[in-house]
């Protein structure tokens, strides 16, 4: 049967038809009740069986995408204070290893400070001047 209609014919399955079917094209057991879930999955895994997966230097190109967010984000070291003032009041916040405090409280990102503090969504990067 053509690749279009396998396709085509998952979203007349049920839930527990789509289930058995993952078992067969997927190592692991089902985990979800979402047809969509299956749907789009078991149709991707389809065209990869039938024209083929990612070459391995695309596999390899992907792979190296990831970069830990503490490398991505480039923030200052923890314990260091970033401060900014904003409408005559000095704001300071402390890098944490796992986070930012201001004001004694903990937030996960410095954008959360600077909405915080601005009370509007704002890149914290922009706000505390570290893009320049």
């Amino acid at each position: 049967m053509q690749v279009s209609m396998q396709i085509a014919l998952l979203e007349r399955r049920s839930i527990s038809e789509l289930q058995e079917m993952w078992k067969k094209y997927f190592d692991a057991p089902p985990t979800t009740y979402n047809k969509e879930f299956y749907i789009s999955r078991i149709a991707h895994r389809i065209q990869e069986l039938a024209y083929g997966g990612l070459s391995a230097s695309q596999q390899k190109l992907i792979a190296n995408m990831y970069v830990p967010p503490e490398d991505r984000n480039n923030l200052p070291p923890a314990g260091t204070r970033i401060v900014r003032e904003y409408l005559g009041v000095e704001n300071v916040v402390t890098v944490m290893k796992d986070g930012f405090e201001y004001n004694g409280m903990k937030y996960p990102s410095l954008s959360a400070v600077a909405k915080k503090i601005t009370g509007r969504k704002i890149s914290g990067r922009y706000f505390f001047g570290l893009d320049k």
